[in-house]
């Protein structure tokens, strides 16, 4: 009987795969953007590929698409933690000292885009207004041992938005596909099968998913909408922006109960 439902998923899985997901915007049409800091921050901001994704962002934002950024620390973040800890930080002034570095990547994205908002925001419900206004709000990180991931899922909830993640994979894996050939790609994945999956890698040495718990937590209890894909291919995120075909991960509610394949 197992084996049934192993086979039955793996015919779903395939069929899912052979139609890529398209989005439409729902809500107030606001997407979120959780930008990961590894993708446009090495030992020092990279200047050329923040260009890039900032004229799309901008070029999309005159077209009448609406953005919030939510902008990660990534390797530079890290260094300074790593320095501060050696002295002998606490981890709450390492946290302190992480969504400092956040905040800093933030407002070099805002010198970068066009019509952001001057300032960077430190409250989830100031995004409001600033979407009022006709600009994109721009955060980095809030609280101590807040992602922010889990920042711009809290800012989708606000704001009654899309959150999309951008990382440096295509979406949401059985285990990292950096590491392992068999990792398996979802195209789709409930908040119940992602929160299961998130706990058993927590659980697993060397394994990492691209969301947290406190992330996932938040999109499931207001039924947000969550994307994951890949913020170097900027012709599919454009496409997803647009309600077009997309290589990426959809994060909803099921249509229908899933079972969790055991992993080996």
């Amino acid at each position: 009987m197992f084996e049934l439902f192993q086979e039955l998923e793996k015919q779903a899985q395939a069929e899912q795969a052979s139609s890529p997901p398209a989005v439409q915007n729902e809500g107030s049409g606001v997407l979120v953007l959780s930008v990961g800091g590894s993708l446009f921050f090495d030992e020092k901001p990279l200047a050329p590929q923040i260009a890039k994704f900032c004229e799309s962002i901008s070029r999309l934002h005159s077209e009448g698409y609406k953005f919030v950024l939510v902008v990660g620390g990534g390797k530079i973040a890290r260094g300074y933690v790593s320095a501060a800890k050696s002295f002998g930080a606490t981890n709450y002034s390492q946290d302190e000292l992480g969504i400092m570095v956040t905040r800093a990547n933030a407002f070099v994205f805002i010198q970068a885009l066009e019509k952001a908002h001057v300032h960077v925001l430190a409250s989830p419900t100031e995004a409001l207004n600033v979407l009022g206004a006709g600009d994109i709000p721009v955060f980095g990180g809030l609280w101590p041992s807040f992602t922010t991931d889990a920042v711009a899922a809290l800012v989708a909830e606000a704001v009654d938005g899309v959150f999309v993640n951008l990382t440096d994979v295509d979406g949401v894996y059985s285990s990292d596909p950096k590491r392992s050939s068999n990792a398996k790609f979802y195209p789709e994945i409930s908040y119940e099968k992602l929160l299961s999956m998130v706990k058993l890698s927590a659980s697993k040495p060397g394994q990492n998913m691209v969301l947290d718990m406190p992330c996932v937590n938040i999109l499931r209890r207001s039924s947000i909408k969550g994307i994951v894909l890949n913020g170097n291919d900027l012709p599919n995120f454009e496409a997803m922006v647009r309600g077009n075909e997309f290589r990426g991960t959809l994060v909803q509610a099921p249509l229908q109960e899933e079972n969790l394949e055991e992993e080996q």
